[in-house]
């Protein structure tokens, strides 16, 4: 089996894993890590905004750090790629979550959380 191949047979596996237990932080971030590549190995580096959502939507909805994590995996593929935050990612539950864990998250974390709600128009104020 090429390179390339057992690439993509790591990367379905997986999401497969995670799809089994989408909260799992572990494995979200494991499913990441091996879409972003091994630059030594000359591996492309495939993540996408719709890819952050796959990983991380689920855990954010239901913890703080999931919450985290689903931020500052946009904060890094925005870094990485110049690739915005789309609105169209977000539906009401997912923004409401975000901006419910807001008073939970400090320091690093709240920076890239106030950025992704921001990048997105949305008011920093929990209540609305």
């Amino acid at each position: 089996m090429g390179q390339w191949n057992r690439r993509n047979q790591e990367i379905a596996t997986l999401r497969e894993a995670l799809r089994s237990s989408p909260t799992n932080l572990e494995r979200a971030n494991r499913y990441w890590v091996a879409l972003g590549g091994d630059t030594a190995k000359g591996e492309a580096d495939l993540r996408t905004g719709s890819n952050v959502i796959e990983a991380y939507r689920t855990a954010a909805l239901s913890s703080s750090e999931g919450v985290e994590a689903f931020a500052a995996a946009y904060r890094e593929l925005f870094e990485m790629s110049g690739e915005n935050p789309s609105p169209a990612h977000f539906d009401q539950s997912l923004v409401r979550a975000l901006k419910a864990k807001l008073p939970e998250v400090s320091g690093e974390g709240r920076g890239n959380l106030e950025w992704l709600l921001s990048s997105i128009g949305e008011s920093l104020d929990s209540s609305k």
